[in-house]
């Protein structure tokens, strides 16, 4: 799921629900690469995940090998508070560090070093209106030069009550050390993704329109300047599209477009570990 990434801020319309765009989405993802010379080439352990599980709190998880983070907030029409810890769970030699940003301003920045060891964090309560970023690390002790990182965007619901219905949410996983799944909720819509490391990157998706009314669910995938999508107005049947020639991190992104109102969006990034 630290660093080196300043936020502009960004304030959510109705067609553009995301805290980040791709291009700065892209934007962290280097900087996190170029800050973790030593990744593994593989994504074993790393995965990533948020979702509101009510409409008034939401949860935050990421994983990577030997680090852990987990953590719970509240949201109160836009205003949050998101509080958990980072945890070491290897004896690796390594420390795991958590940084998370909003408007431009670091909220919370801890380390815990040791098998076993822990530190809780709060980033207290605000509007933050270019969501939340969470960032997360596995760092040589005493230094902050990460071998692996991820990290985690939670868009902003100031402007997007939609946001805080439960069961919203992102995640994506690797499940191998070459094969991952990920996944977008919202109202409307799912999709449903899976994809394997190789020569290239592979993205299989099904894309469902969860509502009942009229109107559309939508989605795509994109890397660099290669893209795939599909779609479906019907909510009896799915719409299924894949590519097999992608390279790099993928930015995934699901909509639903009722008939009579404004388009909705839900987006998130899948890395491609060194």
């Amino acid at each position: 799921m630290s660093t080196i990434f300043r936020p502009v801020r960004f304030r959510p319309t109705s067609r553009s629900l995301v805290p980040v765009g791709a291009t700065l989405v892209a934007a962290v993802a280097g900087a996190l690469l170029t800050a973790s010379p030593a990744q593994a080439a593989d994504g074993a352990g790393m995965s990533a995940s948020w979702n509101y599980y009510q409409s008034d709190a939401f949860q935050v998880a990421a994983t990577l090998p030997g680090v852990k983070l987990t953590g719970f907030g509240s949201d109160q029409n836009g205003s949050r508070n998101l509080f958990g810890t980072i945890e070491h769970t290897a004896n690796d030699g390594r420390c795991s560090r958590v940084v998370i940003r909003a408007n431009g301003s670091d909220l919370v920045d801890e380390t815990t070093c040791g098998n076993g060891t822990y530190k809780t964090f709060s980033t207290g309560s605000g509007i933050f209106d270019n969501g939340l970023l969470v960032l997360v690390y596995r760092t040589i002790p005493g230094t902050t030069n990460a071998d692996k990182s991820l990290f985690v965007a939670v868009p902003s619901s100031a402007n997007d009550a939609g946001l805080r219905t439960t069961g919203t949410g992102a995640s994506w996983s690797y499940y191998t050390a070459t094969d991952y799944t990920y996944s977008l909720v919202r109202s409307g819509v799912r999709l449903t993704g899976y994809g394997s490391d190789g020569s290239s990157r592979s993205t299989i998706n099904t894309v469902e329109k969860t509502a009942t009314g009229s109107g559309c669910a939508s989605a795509s995938v994109k890397a660099g300047d290669v893209s795939t999508s599909g779609s479906t107005c019907t909510s009896s049947t799915a719409g299924y599209f894949a590519r097999w020639d992608l390279d790099g991190g993928l930015n995934v992104k699901a909509c639903y477009k009722p008939t009579s109102a404004a388009e909705a969006c839900l987006s998130t990034y899948v890395p491609k570990p060194a």
